[in-house]
């Protein structure tokens, strides 16, 4: 079943105070601060993903424009997100998740643990969508 939210456990800090200062990002990218996605692999960062601008009628696969108000999400410990696994990983159920390049999360080596897999997914043909609960 196709999943139309990127909240799907919880209620995130919902946040519409920057515009995107990029174009590319994505409903399920992890942001930094509302204007990018974040770029750094293994940096700590928060737990804040882009959302779907549902109240404009946009679904989860609406890109944001350059100069669009973003919509982004703070998660808790417990909560669960809809997210992107980076393209060349292959993850099991239960897997922890930490921060790759370009929004997208990979699975945990050495750097900040953000995510654990609710599901496997193999991305090894290109990004693909993850259900995973926030760390």
């Amino acid at each position: 079943m196709a999943r139309k939210v990127i909240a799907l456990l919880g209620v995130p800090y919902v946040n519409e105070d920057g515009v995107a200062g990029e174009t590319g990002i994505k409903p399920g990218h992890l942001v930094s601060g509302v204007t990018s996605i974040l770029l750094n692999d293994g940096d700590p960062c928060s737990r804040t993903f882009a959302l779907e601008r549902d109240e404009l009628g946009d679904d989860i696969d609406e890109a944001y424009g350059l100069s669009d108000v973003v919509k982004v999400g703070s998660f808790w410990p417990g909560q669960r997100v809809y997210a992107w696994l980076a393209s060349g990983q292959n993850v099991s159920a239960g897997a922890f998740l930490e921060p790759a390049t370009n929004g997208l999360l990979t699975a945990y080596s050495s750097g900040v643990r953000v995510a654990r897999a609710l599901e496997a997914v193999n991305a090894s043909t290109g990004d693909a969508r993850i259900r995973v609960e926030v760390y």
